[in-house]
């Protein structure tokens, strides 16, 4: 087995060769991308209230003190940077990276260090990167991470549990979220124009800018900063979402952007010093698929980890050719006086909406389990497009997609008996004539540790690995058998039926699992070895089910069947019974 991933392991998406392969392989990524952040696709948004604490004026520019609501009862406090008059203006919103003081920080650039000499020290000066775009007629939005400056209902540690991630409730997915919202803000703003809006930030603000622009089509200019990188992918549970990149890396997701203009800022002092001669022509090969190489370029400087005064000029100029037309403008920066002190939205700690990260964990738990109701309501409903995202989240879940069979048309029928009761059970019923294919999975995985290193970030999960060996063993089976089906008793009957579901159309076969009472409703049951990022908001065993309602699947000794709404047909309390399976043997 390879050894397991982790924010360090070196990691290069292969190069696409045509476009419409990449698009296909696009789409998959977003959809990680949103089940890793707990975005489903119906999601509700609550009123923004925005809430103007304080308007000054300072360095020419009129400044804001706002905070918004982006999920009822959570406030995300940051700062509006404009121009005094005017506008409609294009806009950009600025996440920040782990600096103490978030949006407020300012450290005192070192002189500046020409290309070629040694390397120079990082610095950040997050308040005159905003004061230095809304000098050039942009709208500035710098926003807090959770846990930083007035942004204090959860701390920057929250939701740290698998029964959290096995929700979608996980820190990058809340800060993602507000990032959606800091959006729709923009929108609403008279003195924005909607169709000119970029995104820019450092470090982890470099991260929550790729992921933005990858997932949200109104982003129309990106510029991350040191954080596009083949190895250290981010060192924060508030850039390693559960799931998000099995089989993939930043690169690949700064990609997703092509063909929209996008600049690399990168360093010679930390983990994006390859920028210029790895990461950034890998993202090129994308872009050339558009025929837009012109909208992808990269700078390099030498400095450590930083948002220091090169690295803000190169992104302001970039931002000022695509986003107003004026490749040309001088961005020098010209310093600013402003005391940060002047930034807080809320002088006091506000003692409003949730009190407590306790209260916010809970609110994100009980959305996700109102969304897992709508969902499996249109599953019950039925439709096309319902089976579809349903297949689409499972696999992207479990991370397995099962390969392209050829069906054979002779060898009659086979039995996929998964662990040793099952496979007693199918040779005792099935006569001659049939093939009982036994795998045991037992050892499978046991023992991982999912937070050690964001293990669960960077790889297939336990419960994966074992669908991915019965998909492996259907697979074999398929080609030599007209028909193949499972059979999967106590706790291995809902890993067949989530590997019958993940088949869709290419299930030729019935599912037999007996569940022997076991409490598949309980989060603790899908705790340990049973757990997937997002599996349970997205409806676990239940969502499979309804995928095979109409195939003729049997699904026994179900402990509560009135928690299986729309599966009437198939589900029983009843235990097993293996004389089912003699018919197998004579079709």
């Amino acid at each position: 087995m390879d050894k397991p991933r982790d924010l360090d392991t070196f990691h290069l998406f292969a190069k696409p060769e045509r476009k419409h392969e990449w698009e296909t392989r696009a789409a998959a990524l977003r959809t990680r991308i949103q089940l890793a952040c707990g975005l489903l696709t119906d999601r509700r948004k609550c009123p923004l209230d925005p809430i103007t604490t304080s308007t000054f004026e300072s360095d020419g520019i009129r400044i804001e003190n706002v905070a918004i609501q982006t999920l009822s009862g959570f406030w995300l406090c940051g700062n509006v940077y404009r121009p005094l008059s005017g506008g409609p203006f294009p806009a950009i919103v600025n996440p920040h990276g782990h600096w103490a003081d978030g949006r407020r920080t300012r450290e005192a650039d070192v002189p500046r260090n020409p290309k070629g000499e040694r390397l120079a020290a990082g610095r950040a000066d997050l308040v005159q990167l905003a004061v230095s775009l809304a000098r050039q007629g942009f709208l500035v939005f710098a926003y807090d991470m959770v846990g930083y400056n007035d942004t204090l209902q959860a701390g920057h540690g929250m939701a740290g549990t698998t029964t959290d991630w096995m929700w979608g409730v996980n820190l990058l997915g809340l800060q993602t979220w507000n990032s959606i919202r800091t959006l729709d803000y923009l929108e609403s703003r008279p003195d924005v124009d909607r169709k000119r809006i970029g995104v820019t930030g450092a470090s982890g603000g470099g991260t929550q800018a790729f992921i933005l622009a990858a997932i949200d089509k109104r982003v129309q200019c990106s510029v991350p900063v040191n954080m596009v990188s083949t190895t250290m992918q981010g060192g924060c549970l508030c850039e390693n979402a559960p799931g998000l990149r099995v089989d993939t890396d930043n690169v690949e997701f700064a990609a997703l952007f092509a063909p929209k203009p996008q600049f690399l800022i990168s360093c010679l002092g930390d983990w994006s010093k390859t920028t210029p001669t790895v990461e950034g022509p890998a993202i090129r090969n994308v872009y050339q698929l558009y025929g837009a190489t012109e909208s992808i370029s990269w700078d390099q400087f030498p400095y450590g980890h930083n948002y220091n005064r090169e690295s803000r000029e190169a992104m302001t100029k970039w931002m000022c050719r695509w986003l107003q037309r004026r490749p040309d403008a001088d961005v020098t920066e010209h310093p600013t006086t402003l005391n940060p002190e002047r930034l807080r939205v809320f002088p006091s700690k506000r003692n409003v909406g949730l009190q407590s990260e306790k209260a916010v964990v809970a609110a994100l738990h009980a959305q996700a389990s109102s969304e897992r109701k709508r969902f499996i309501a249109r599953g019950i409903r039925g439709s096309r497009k319902w089976s579809d995202d349903a297949i689409r989240w499972l696999q992207t879940s479990l991370a397995v997609v099962p390969p392209s069979v050829l069906q054979s048309t002779t060898g009659g029928d086979a039995i996929i008996a998964v662990g040793r009761e099952a496979l007693h059970a199918a040779r005792a019923a099935v006569k001659a004539g049939s093939s009982v294919i036994d795998i045991d999975i037992s050892s499978i995985g046991s023992g991982i540790d999912h937070w050690k290193s964001y293990h669960s970030t960077y790889n297939r999960p336990v419960i994966g690995q074992k669908v991915a060996a019965i998909i492996d063993a259907w697979a074999k089976a398929q080609a030599t058998h007209v028909r193949v089906s499972f059979v999967g008793l106590g706790d291995d009957a809902p890993l067949v039926v989530l590997a019958a579901a993940l088949l869709g159309g290419k299930l030729t076969g019935k599912v037999y699992a007996d569940f022997q009472s076991i409490d598949t409703d309980s989060d603790a049951y899908w705790a340990s070895d049973r757990y997937a990022p997002g599996l349970r908001a997205i409806g676990d065993v239940h969502t499979a089910a309804l995928l095979l309602r109409d195939n003729g699947s049997q699904l026994f000794g179900v402990r509560d069947v009135r928690s299986w709404t729309g599966c009437d047909q198939i589900v029983t309390n009843k235990p097993f019974d293996i004389g089912l399976l003699t018919p197998l043997a004579r079709t």
